[in-house]
């Protein structure tokens, strides 16, 4: 009976903190309280400082900007003159500056990298593994870098501690990702399918829907707990999550049926949400072993959703929360599939280690999901940047 009947997107309303089955997370800043039935609430004030740095917690965005020469090089003695920044195509002042090396930086990046089972064949996934097995093994003493693996499956997202022991990594991936297995869409049956949804004629869109909805969970997932790790650092430090796989479905095919404004809303607040996480944890996120298939040309790009974002409901569509989308608005870079993913791994983690760290304050949003675009300029010709396309203010 499949095709008989269109389906519509999004019929389980992604509630972002639910929808993956499991939420696995070894970190190891994450504590649980405990209390008792005699212990009693005390309220403790805080001081003005701690109330002001509350405020900035929440109304101040740090932006990771890389400055390349013509040739690709990072551009390095730069100052603070040299930049101008833009909210929404006006002049801002920034609230600080500073300039971050591999040799002078105080925290190091994070590195965090995704293997994604879920959209993923078991070939790619067993080259995935391959390709990072050979890059932590390369080079000798400890990784530059802390670095955790995250493994997305069809049981949800395990998130591992961060570790500078390439021998550690390497026990995470082992442990994370050794008996994965991986699922296909093209051979969803029926039986499969009424597992864990209502009855519907076209099991593979179902099967689709359910990828789109767990894929975007776990994302979200990272970044919530980056954002926790982060905030107990008490200062700024960069996250670079590299994410190797295609990307998750667009729901963009033959057979669905025109989004509601339930699903765009719904579309809307999953994609405030994860945007949101992402800009806290200060994180830059690369695609790698990427899908091509982007239904819109490159010279249109630049304007779109894909980098812009979407500023309300009504605008709001599936392919919005795409993988590739939310690289490209993050500042991070999009590679398509080759056969060396350990050169495209590494370059990302080198692309990382030459930046300059900018921040700006801004005041509460009057509402939800209040976008704003963003761009840096420097004014040397020449040179070029890349770094967060937008944010969203809270309230």
């Amino acid at each position: 009976m499949a095709g008989t009947r269109s389906r519509k997107r999004g019929s389980c309303l992604m509630r972002l903190n639910k929808i993956v089955a499991t939420v696995c997370l070894l970190l190891p800043s994450v504590e649980v309280a405990q209390s008792t039935a005699s212990r009693v609430p005390q309220l403790i004030p805080r001081t003005r400082r701690e109330r002001e740095q509350n405020y900035e917690n929440l109304h101040r965005v740090f932006l990771s900007v890389q400055v390349t020469t013509p040739s690709g090089q990072a551009a390095d003695n730069l100052k603070q003159s040299d930049f101008n920044l833009f909210v929404d195509h006006q002049r801002h002042e920034m609230s600080s500056f500073q300039s971050e090396t591999k040799d002078s930086v105080t925290t190091p990046v994070r590195v965090v990298l995704v293997v994604d089972a879920l959209n993923n064949s078991s070939g790619r996934v067993a080259s995935y593994r391959k390709a990072i097995t050979k890059y932590v093994q390369s080079g000798s003493g400890s990784l530059s870098n802390p670095t955790s693996i995250a493994v997305l499956s069809e049981h949800g997202t395990a998130l591992s501690s961060f570790s500078t022991d390439r021998v550690a990594v390497l026990r995470y991936l082992d442990e994370l990702s050794g008996n994965i297995q991986t699922m296909s869409c093209r051979d969803t049956t029926y039986e499969r399918a009424q597992e864990s949804y209502d009855r519907d004629p076209n099991p593979r869109l179902e099967c689709l829907d359910r990828l789109f909805n767990s894929s975007i969970a776990a994302l979200n997932s990272i970044g919530e707990s980056l954002v926790l790790s982060r905030s107990k650092l008490h200062r700024p430090v960069r996250t670079i999550i590299i994410w190797l796989g295609r990307g998750w479905p667009l729901l963009n095919e033959p057979g669905f049926m025109p989004d509601t404004p339930e699903i765009e809303e719904s579309f809307h607040r999953n994609f405030v949400s994860i945007s949101g996480a992402l800009t806290e944890a200060q994180v830059t996120l690369n695609a790698v072993a990427s899908n091509a298939l982007i239904p819109l040309s490159g010279k249109k790009l630049a304007n779109s959703y894909f980098v812009q974002g979407v500023p309300a409901d009504k605008e709001a569509v599936a392919a919005g929360l795409s993988l590739q989308a939310f690289a490209w608005q993050s500042g991070g870079i999009v590679l398509n599939s080759t056969k060396d993913i350990t050169a495209q791994i590494a370059g990302c983690v080198a692309d990382a280690q030459t930046y300059y760290l900018l921040s700006f304050d801004y005041s509460p949003a009057p509402k939800f999901g209040e976008r704003h675009l963003l761009d840096v300029r420097v004014g040397i010709s020449g040179l070029a940047t890349r770094t967060r396309t937008l944010y969203y203010a809270e309230q």
